[in-house]
């Protein structure tokens, strides 16, 4: 074991899913936030898939009955707190400005791209520092936004790594598009879902459409840059594209 395992390995943190389990519980107690505030961020992305036929979850619905039933994964995980497992392959084309004129699509341009992890940061998540909540989103958003005239006010979609869906309210307060402590609340009311405050995950992401290691994030973000997408945000012109939060992490802001 490396030294970073030696403290969590022998107790039972076996699986991502475990640490990311601990992390939230932790979450749950700073803040409040609850299973149906989980169920939300499940729920939202999973009508995205329902409408995306490339997506396993394909017409294939999720009620909240159905997340509450779901079994253990990892508590306070379930099921369908998990992305799913996949083999796919995925792939994109990074040509300079000039020489996408002369491509047949309509080019969707990278207008910052940013990589961080905070002080004393191990492999996955970090519970032995002063603040485990203030995860490598924060520092990687801040290396984002200060390369970049877009700032999150600006963003009309957004594809978030959800391996987990306590990853959606972690990221939307790391990127900011609320305040700390609010990310839950922020999964009211169908916020994430196309027509809402921020549309997450369009296609399904790693939860409803298939689990690439977030490939599939960055060519729904070029379909909705595009106006292409099976769940099209109008007007949308930036989409914040992320790796996980609670790993060492990346991001890129992506414009039309």
């Amino acid at each position: 074991m490396t030294p970073a395992s030696a403290w969590t390995r022998p107790w039972g943190l076996l699986r991502p899913v475990d640490e990311i389990g601990m992390l939230t519980r932790r979450y749950m107690h700073e803040y409040g936030a609850t299973r149906d505030h989980l169920a939300n961020v499940a729920i939202s992305i999973r009508k995205h898939a329902n409408n995306n036929p490339r997506a396993i979850m394909y017409e294939r619905k999720l009620t909240r009955e159905d997340y509450m039933k779901a079994r253990w994964i990892s508590e306070p995980l379930c099921l369908f707190d998990n992305c799913l497992e996949t083999d796919g392959a995925l792939a994109c084309v990074v040509v300079s400005a000039e020489r996408s004129r002369d491509c047949p699509q309509r080019p969707v341009y990278i207008h910052s791209v940013s990589q961080g992890l905070p002080p004393q940061h191990q492999t996955m998540t970090n519970y032995w520092n002063e603040d485990p909540l203030r995860g490598p989103a924060w520092t990687c958003a801040e290396a984002l936004y200060r390369a970049s005239d877009i700032q999150a006010g600006d963003v009309k979609v957004a594809q978030l790594y959800d391996a987990f869906t306590p990853l959606i309210p972690l990221s939307l307060e790391g990127y900011g598009f609320c305040k700390r402590g609010e990310g839950a609340y922020f999964t009211d009311d169908g916020n994430l879902e196309v027509g809402g405050r921020l549309p997450v995950n369009t296609s399904g992401g790693g939860l409803s459409e298939a689990y690439v290691h977030g490939f599939n994030l960055i060519n729904e973000g070029v379909r909705q840059m595009r106006g292409t997408s099976c769940n099209q945000v109008k007007d949308a012109d930036t989409c914040l594209v992320t790796a996980g939060e609670g790993v060492p992490t990346s991001a890129m802001l992506l414009r039309n």
